[in-house]
């Protein structure tokens, strides 16, 4: 659709020099804080890109601050048969992260001890098409780009992948058992995950959303 394959273009060159983000080049999505999976394709939300994040990790953030309406789904959740979405299943879909987190982790212990973050997604992508997205937001804002509404960055959601995202760093030799935790505990408070963390060396989301943004001024 040519109006996404310009909101894609746009993502990839608005914020900065940084090395390509393995999310959206592998995935076609980004990484969102809060990392919930309660979020839907079609969701109309207000949020920003953060500059920091891409700066140091070469990691792409969308940072939600509110939700304004939310598409709705079947009553036990995600499903791969909903109303004009098309879906994609990943079993288990890995590749390696920028090497800015490796280089974070490593100033942050004064040292070489990882090597490399890996990424592995289990889980499904859903995308709906832009007649769906206009539909959507008529439903929920009263017109598809209503000339009164005055919030900035807000955006829709046109693609949502679903599911298990396993973070897994790789050490260098020297890394203790100890330090391998307190590094993986750094890693997972700069994620903003609280649980999930194999102090060998994972953090996995089990539940969790990364999503596509199409911006308000692209509708």
């Amino acid at each position: 659709m040519r109006r996404l394959r310009f909101v894609c273009a746009m993502l990839l060159g608005s914020t900065g020099q940084a090395a390509a983000d393995s999310i959206f080049d592998n995935l076609n999505v980004i990484r969102m804080s809060p990392p919930l999976a309660y979020y839907t394709p079609g969701t109309v939300a207000r949020g920003y890109l953060d500059k920091r994040t891409f700066q140091r990790t070469g990691d792409r953030l969308l940072k939600v601050n509110m939700v304004r309406c939310r598409a709705k789904f079947d009553e036990d959740g995600f499903a791969q048969v909903l109303d004009g979405a098309t879906f994609t299943s990943h079993d288990q879909k890995s590749f390696g992260l920028s090497a800015g987190w490796a280089n974070i982790l490593n100033a942050a212990f004064k040292g070489q001890y990882v090597t490399g973050v890996n990424l592995t997604f289990t889980g499904t992508v859903y995308e709906y098409d832009e007649a769906k997205l206009i539909a959507l937001r008529r439903k929920c804002l009263g017109s598809a780009n209503p000339k009164n509404d005055q919030n900035r960055n807000q955006f829709q959601i046109v693609r949502l992948a679903v599911g298990r995202f396993e973070y897994a760093l790789q050490f260098a030799g020297d890394a203790s058992v100890g330090l391998k935790a307190d590094i993986v505990n750094r890693f997972a408070g700069e994620l903003g995950v609280n649980g999930g963390i194999d102090k060998r060396g994972t953090v996995t989301i089990p539940n969790g959303a990364m999503a596509l943004p199409l911006w308000r001024q692209d509708w």
